[in-house]
């Protein structure tokens, strides 16, 4: 939008030269984008999305309202001519179309007019607006729009065939505009029309076949106010953008249709001196009259803003921005004005920005506030997610990944799973991550067999919900519940390599010391078969637990589901309930001095059945000597013909001290022959010489 530096000083005493007033126009009222010089006028160029929620602002004289409320200079009233119900009796007008879309419709019939050039003044002013001037009627109308906001249009009295009617479109009606464009009409627009054919899309353009010509005597002068979203919609359809739709689009007052009539006539008489009104004014208002009545307080407005501001000042700002101001001590009442009841202002905050943006909000000393700030502590959850991150990130050297939290019908099968118990999706973003995933592995296993394509060896991990059909305790939300899911994987690990199992477990064993959870550590086979996932290898796999309390599973990937990903490499996996974790309490740290005198290793193989749990091998190496066993350490794992189909062979090394003498041999060799009685007192073949 454009606007004139003089045309607005025809309204209010302006101070400032243009500069210095498009720099406080900006700051209190609207962007102004830049200026420039017009003969001897300035016109500003304004951004047109600046003034969306202000439709007053679409006319010059609701520029001077807020330049003098911003100088404090008083707004000189606008000449609007009386209209005489004597003048002639009305032109006929049906307004068919529902009230929200035609809140109201006026309508003057002028005889005498003497359609031909503009005066000079009035050219200059609209081309420094940037209007080309057609005829002095349509420059009048065009004049009135740029000055009041309210759109108005002629129609030659001569070409109008009946009554005027406000109704809806017939569906493919055909409509030429004045711009020459031929439309096919849909029954969703708003149409004028007279009793053969349409005149007018309603807030968006006058029809060929009735515009003011050279030729026209007699016109009827149309103001009217259209639902702004019919009009938006009319225009978008057909791809006309006009001054007028731009108006109605932002929501007028209706107030301004009869305003708009005055002006124009009150124009009319200085450049068409024998026009006379022949009609009284035809006025279908079917609007609510009724603006909104806030009430607030100053010292709340003042906090708001972080002021001290009279309550004569604030009343005075209001006063000047045509608000109603009725006060009462502290207390005031505030009647919005009609031309900014249209969506703009309605509840006390909206008052608030009004003083504020004409005080000048550089004039506000910026204060922080003063506000207790108290420390938020981490939640549990939070910390122990983070120390899980911190110990595989670091120490271990794993690398995080973040999934989907949606898996496919097609990724389960490959699993060996089925969308039975999956929680489903009402809206998928794809057909292929339709269900909430129940477990972390299918997306690791998926992402393992992409990245195979160029690392023949990683270490990943992912930390993150799950969810299921049955809410679960111990979680934040109903079905959801937070995992753990960390994978080997090495190309070298191959056929019926076990490499893959116990370097997980390794790494598992490591990450829960670390964690330093209550309760002793141990891996057992699991209990049921029914217990093992579909990937989990049915002769590596064991089920953790801490104390009492199974916290996960550890596996070596099944041959047939890695043959289904297409995976030619060893795969562990680790997976812990995270939400189990939680309500494990710490161990405690418990500090030991310095080993001063030396340690003495000694090293011990034996062969065991298969199912031999490692742990209950060295649980009894340390019960042979509480005090002295400091250490006891798989180091080899054997299987072979020689042993048998169900035997294996361990070797340990078992790490001898004292902490207050150097051990002596004859104290060595009685801790190795207790090692070695212990063993054998479990049945196990200690394997000497």
């Amino acid at each position: 939008m454009k606007l004139s530096y003089h045309w607005l000083a025809e309204y209010v005493e302006i101070p400032d030269a243009p500069k210095p007033l498009g720099l406080k126009l900006t700051m209190a009222t609207a962007e102004i984008e830049g200026s420039e010089a017009h003969g001897n006028d300035t016109v500003f160029d304004i951004d047109n999305k600046s003034l969306t929620h202000r439709p007053d602002l679409w006319g010059h004289y609701g520029f001077a309202r807020e330049v003098a409320a911003i100088y404090e200079k008083p707004l000189k009233p606008m000449a609007l001519a009386v209209l005489d119900p004597a003048s002639g009796p009305v032109y006929p007008v049906e307004v068919l179309a529902p009230a929200d879309l035609c809140p109201r419709y006026n309508a003057l019939v002028i005889d005498g007019i003497e359609v031909g050039p503009s005066p000079d003044w009035l050219v200059e002013r609209l081309e420094a607006v940037g209007a080309r001037s057609v005829n002095n009627i349509v420059d009048l109308t065009n004049y009135v729009l740029y000055e009041v906001g309210q759109p108005l249009h002629a129609f030659d009295r001569s070409k109008l065939q009946g009554a005027i009617g406000v109704r809806m479109a017939t569906e493919a009606e055909a409509f030429e505009a004045l711009d020459g464009g031929k439309h096919s009409l849909s029954s969703d627009m708003l149409v004028i029309a007279d009793q053969e054919k349409v005149v007018a899309l309603a807030g968006v353009m006058g029809g060929a076949n009735s515009e003011v010509d050279s030729s026209t005597t007699a016109m009827v002068l149309e103001s009217a106010n259209f639902h702004p979203t019919s009009v938006r919609r009319t225009a978008a359809k057909l791809a006309i953008r006009t001054e007028s739709s731009m108006r109605f689009e932002k929501g007028l007052d209706p107030v301004q249709t009869e305003t708009g009539v005055r002006r124009f006539v009150e124009l009319l008489k200085k450049i068409c001196p024998q026009a006379k009104v022949v009609s009284a004014l035809a006025d279908h208002d079917r609007s609510s009259h009724e603006t909104p009545l806030i009430e607030t307080r100053y010292s709340w407005i003042n906090r708001k803003l972080g002021t001290e501001l009279p309550s004569a000042q604030i009343e005075g700002i209001l006063t000047r921005l045509g608000f109603g101001v009725e006060t009462q001590e502290d207390q005031l009442q505030v009647r919005v004005p009609s031309w900014r009841a249209t969506g703009d202002i309605a509840i006390p905050e909206d008052l608030v920005e009004e003083v504020g943006r004409v005080f000048g909000y550089d004039n506000i000393t910026p204060l922080a506030p003063l506000t207790p700030v108290e420390p938020v502590q981490p939640s549990a959850l939070h910390t122990l997610i983070l120390r899980l991150r911190q110990i595989l990130s670091g120490s271990l050297r794993f690398s995080e990944v973040y999934n989907y939290a949606f898996v496919g019908e097609k990724l389960l099968q490959q699993c060996g799973l089925t969308s039975e118990g999956h929680l489903a999706l009402a809206n998928p973003l794809a057909s292929d991550q339709n269900l909430m995933r129940t477990s972390l592995v299918p997306n690791m296993l998926k992402i393992t067999a992409e990245n195979l394509r160029f690392k023949k060896a990683f270490a990943i991990y992912e930390v993150d919900r799950i969810f299921q059909l049955e809410a679960k305790a111990n979680t934040h939300f109903e079905h959801e519940s937070f995992a753990l899911c960390a994978l080997l994987c090495d190309a070298a690990w191959k056929g019926g390599s076990d490499q893959a199992f116990y370097a997980i477990k390794g790494q598992a064993e490591h990450l829960l010391a670390q964690l330093n959870l209550a309760g002793e550590l141990k891996v057992y086979p699991p209990a049921k078969a029914d217990a093992l996932s579909p990937w989990s290898h049915p002769g590596r796999t064991a089920e953790i637990f801490l104390g009492q309390t199974q916290i996960g599973q550890l596996t070596q990937l099944h041959p047939q589901i890695a043959e289904n990903f297409g995976i030619k490499a060893g795969v562990g996996l680790l997976e812990l309930d995270v939400s189990v974790l939680l309500t494990l309490p710490q161990a405690g740290y418990h500090f030991a001095g310095v080993q001063r005198y030396p340690t003495v290793p000694f090293d011990i193989s034996l062969i065991c059945p298969e199912k031999t749990l490692i742990a209950d091998v060295e649980a009894c190496i340390k019960a042979s000597s509480p005090e002295r066993v400091k250490q006891v350490k798989l180091f080899d794992i054997y299987r072979g013909d020689n042993l048998g189909a169900d035997q294996k062979s361990l070797a340990f090394t078992t790490t001898f001290a004292a902490a207050d003498h150097t051990l002596g041999p004859e104290e060595i060799e009685a801790l190795q022959n207790g090692v070695i009685a212990a063993l054998e007192s479990q049945h196990y073949l200690v394997r000497k010489g």
